[in-house]
C-alpha cells in the first residue's frame, strides 16, 4: 500500500468526473458509482459487483477515462476492494461478510483501505485475482467470476481435493478463504444460493422497515410474498426459516397443503396462523402449494391471489383482512423456478387456466436451492455443497468415526471419493441422511465400505451400479491417478514438441507451442489441465467393469498371457468414443457448447456424437487412446483380455 499522497481520493456526492480529475491512483466507493446511475448490483454477492463493475466499465463510454487508469482502488464499504495495479484486478474480501455496511458520507477513505490491508496481514481479509476476460465475455456471461470456483482450481486436486479435506477436517479453511452465508444454523459457500438468501434478507428487512413505519398510521403494508424452489430433500424450508429466526421479528407457521381438502380448510388453518403477539410478523410456509385440488394440477393457485394482492381471505362468508404478513410458498413438484413454468403451448394454456401468471406476478422473490445433486452439467460445486452436508452428517449421527481430540473422520478414502462422485443422491439430503444412519456403527471406529447399508437399501437412495464401479476404481488405483496424469502430461508435452519439430516448424512457432498454459510442467500446470488427465483414467477405468469391452485394469501380473499392451480394432475404438463422450462432459462442465470455435465464448466443433466427427479428429483421440497402456504400466498397472 503506498502513501496517502500517492492516491486522489474522491468522498462522496461529487460528479463523475473528479474520479479521475487528479494525477495520483483513484480511490473512491463503489458506492460512489451506484449513486451516480451506474448499474451495479449492491448487497448481493462480491462476484456480481465485480463482474457488474467489469461490463460497466467496459461498455459504457461515460467511464471512459477511469478505462484508460491502470491503478485504482474502489472500496466494497469496509467489507473489501476491487483493486487494479498495472492493469492486473484483485478482489480483496472478507469471507464473513458481504458488501453490506454503509460508511459514513465522510468518512476517511484512506484508512478504510488501510484498515483493510491490515486485516489482510491478519488474515481476516483475503485477495483474489480477477481473471482477465474479454469484452464478449463479460456481455455473454460466459466465464463469470466465482471466488469458490477460483479458490478449488488452485488447490492441488481441484475440487474433489477441497471436498475431501472438508469431510475430513471440516470446513474451517474453506470460510476462511471464499465467502460464506451464515444465519444462525445456515452455511453455504455455493455462490447462487448465497445471492438468492442475501436477496431474501434483503425483502425481509425492507418488510420489516415497512411494517414499522407505515404509510398510513395503523395501517400494515400488505403480505410480500416470495418462492422457494429445490428438488426433494434440498431443505427448501430450512434456510428461510433460518434467515427469519436470525432476524428475531418473524413468528413462523406451516401450512402443508396436501392435507387439505378445500379452501376453507385452508383459510381456516392461515386464520389460526395470523397470530400478531411480541410485535412479531406472521412468517407462513405454503409447503407444497403446487400440489394438486380437486384433481387439478396446481389447483391451489387461484386461492393465494386475494391474500397475495388484497391482502385478504375469506372465511365463514366473512372478507378478513390480514394486517401483515411474510408469505413464502415452498414447491413440492418442480426441483427449480423455471421447470414450474409451463414449456410449451399446452402446458402454457393450463397454466393460465389455473391462473398460474397471475400468482407468479405477485411473487416479489424467487430462491431455488440446490441439495447436494448437480443441478446441470455445469454444476461443479455440488460436490462441495455434498461435503459440506456430509461433515454435518458425521458431526450429528456418525461422531464415533470423528477423532475426540482433532475432529478428523476416520473414514476410507476410496468410499469418501466414491460418496463425493456418485452421479446423485436419489432424494437428495434425505438419502445421504439414511446411508450415514443406517450404517453399522456400533463398536466401529473407522467408516468402511462394510459399513454400508445392504445394495437393495442402498439401491433407493443411489444408483448402486454406477456407486458401485467408482468405489471399485478408487480401491484399485485411486491413489494412483495423479501419477498416471502427471506421466501422461509430460508424455503430451514431449510429443507435442517433437511433432513440431519433425513437422519442421519455425522457431518462433514452437517457442509459442511451449509457453502455451497447458504445456507447462506437471507442477506450475493449473489445476483444469491437471483434472483433465486425471479424469481420462477415472473415466474409462470405472466403465470398463459396466461396458461389454472386454477390457479389464489390474496391478502388473508378471507373465500374464492375457495383458493387452497395444488396443487396436473395434476395442480401440469403443475406448476412444469413451475417451471422446469423456473429453465432451468435462468441457460441458466448464461451460463450453457446440459451435464454430471461440475460446472467449467458450464454443467447439466438435462436441458433437463421435460417430460424427471427421476422421481426422476420430484418428487423434485414437492415438491419445492408444498411449494409456504404456501409461499404466510406468504407475504398475495393466490392461487385460477378460475371459469369461
Amino acid at each position: 500500500m503506498k502513501p496517502i499522497s500517492a492516491y486522489h481520493i474522491t468522498p462522496l456526492g461529487r460528479p463523475l468526473e473528479e474520479l479521475c480529475s487528479g494525477e495520483g491512483i483513484p480511490l473512491f466507493l463503489m458506492k460512489h458509482l451506484r449513486q451516480l446511475d451506474f448499474l451495479i448490483t449492491r448487497e448481493t454477492s462480491y462476484e456480481r459487483t465485480v463482474d457488474d463493475f467489469l461490463l460497466q466499465l467496459a461498455v459504457n463510454d461515460a467511464l471512459r477515462e477511469l478505462k484508460q487508469r491502470s491503478d485504482m482502488v474502489i472500496l466494497l464499504n469496509e467489507e473489501g476492494a476491487l483493486i487494479r495495479e498495472n492493469g492486473d484486478w484483485t478482489l480483496m474480501f472478507t469471507p464473513s461478510r458481504g458488501e453490506k455496511r454503509n460508511l459514513e458520507s465522510d468518512a476517511d477513505l484512506y484508512q478504510v483501505y488501510a484498515t483493510l490491508e491490515e486485516k489482510y496481514q491478519q488474515g481476516a481479509v483475503c485477495k483474489i485475482p480477477v481473471p482477465k476476460r474479454s469484452l464478449k465475455a463479460l456481455v455473454s456471461n460466459s466465464a463469470p467470476f466465482c471466488i469458490l470456483d477460483e479458490f478449488c482450481q488452485t488447490q492441488n486436486g481441484g475440487y474433489l481435493a477441497v471436498a475431501q479435506e472438508i469431510v475430513l477436517d471440516g470446513p474451517d479453511r474453506l470460510f476462511q478463504n471464499v465467502p460464506v452465508c451464515r444465519y444462525r444454523d445456515l452455511s453455504t459457500v455455493d455462490l447462487d444460493e448465497i445471492e438468492n438468501y442475501h436477496a431474501i434478507k434483503t425483502l425481509m428487512g425492507e418488510y420489516i422497515y415497512a411494517y414499522d413505519h407505515p404509510l398510513q398510521p395503523g395501517k400494515a403494508p400488505k403480505p410480500i410474498s416470495v418462492a422457494v424452489f429445490g428438488p426433494p430433500g434440498s431443505g427448501k424450508s430450512f434456510g428461510v426459516k433460518q434467515i427469519a429466526k436470525s432476524m428475531d421479528r418473524f413468528r413462523i407457521s406451516s401450512l402443508n397443503l396436501s392435507q387439505y381438502g378445500s379452501a376453507a380448510e385452508l383459510f381456516a388453518a392461515l386464520d389460526a396462523a395470523l397470530v400478531y403477539e411480541d410485535n412479531s410478523i406472521p412468517l407462513i410456509f405454503f409447503d407444497e402449494f403446487d400440489s394438486e385440488l380437486d384433481g387439478v394440477s396446481r389447483g391451489w393457485l387461484k386461492y393465494f391471489l386475494a391474500p397475495m394482492q388484497d391482502g385478504e381471505y375469506t372465511l365463514d362468508g366473512r372478507t378478513l383482512s390480514i394486517p401483515g404478513a411474510f408469505f413464502v410458498f415452498a414447491g413440492g413438484t418442480a426441483p427449480s423456478f423455471p421447470e414450474f413454468l409451463p414449456d410449451d403451448e399446452d402446458s402454457t394454456q393450463e397454466f393460465q387456466r389455473v391462473k398460474g401468471p397471475d400468482f407468479v406476478s405477485r411473487l416479489k422473490g424467487i430462491l431455488n436451492i440446490k441439495g447436494p445433486n448437480p443441478t446441470a452439467v455445469t454444476d461443479r460445486r455440488h460436490i462441495i455443497r455434498r461435503a459440506l452436508l456430509l461433515r454435518n452428517l458425521f458431526e450429528r449421527q456418525a461422531q464415533n468415526f470423528l477423532d475426540t481430540n482433532t475432529g478428523k473422520v476416520n473414514i476410507s478414502p476410496a468410499l469418501l471419493r466414491a460418496l463425493l462422485r456418485v452421479s446423485e443422491f436419489r432424494h437428495g439430503s434425505r438419502s445421504m441422511e439414511f446411508i450415514v444412519g443406517m450404517s453399522r456403527k456400533a463398536g466401529i471406529s473407522r467408516y468402511s465400505p462394510s459399513c454400508l447399508p445392504l445394495a437393495e437399501q442402498l439401491d433407493i437412495h443411489l444408483d448402486v451400479s454406477d456407486f458401485m464401479s467408482k468405489l471399485s476404481f478408487e480401491q484399485l488405483m485411486g491413489d494412483m491417478v495423479d501419477q498416471y496424469a502427471r506421466i501422461a502430461h509430460e508424455k503430451y508435452r514431449s510429443q507435442r514438441i517433437q511433432d513440431a519439430i519433425n513437422f519442421r516448424m519455425p522457431k518462433d512457432e514452437i517457442k509459442r507451442i511451449q509457453s502455451d498454459e497447458h504445456m507447462a510442467d506437471w507442477e506450475n500446470l493449473k489445476e483444469p489441465y491437471k483434472e483433465n488427465k486425471r479424469s481420462q483414467i477415472r473415466y474409462l477405468g470405472e466403465r470398463f467393469d459396466r461396458f461389454n469391452t472386454g477390457i479389464g485394469l489390474r496391478p502388473i501380473l508378471p507373465g500374464a498371457a492375457d495383458t493387452v499392451s497395444d488396443l487396436y480394432g473395434p476395442i480401440l475404438d469403443q475406448l476412444s468414443e469413451l475417451e471422446h463422450q469423456r473429453w465432451m462432459l468435462d468441457k460441458q462442465a466448464n461451460g463450453w457448447s457446440l459451435g464454430k470455435l471461440d475460446t472467449q465464448l467458450r464454443k467447439h466443433p466438435d462436441m458433437i456424437p463421435y460417430e460424427a466427427l471427421d476422421e481426422s479428429v476420430k484418428d487423434y483421440i485414437r492415438v491419445s487412446v492408444r498411449n494409456i497402456p504404456a501409461y499404466l504400466k510406468e504407475i504398475g498397472y495393466e490392461l487385460y483380455r477378460k475371459t469369461y
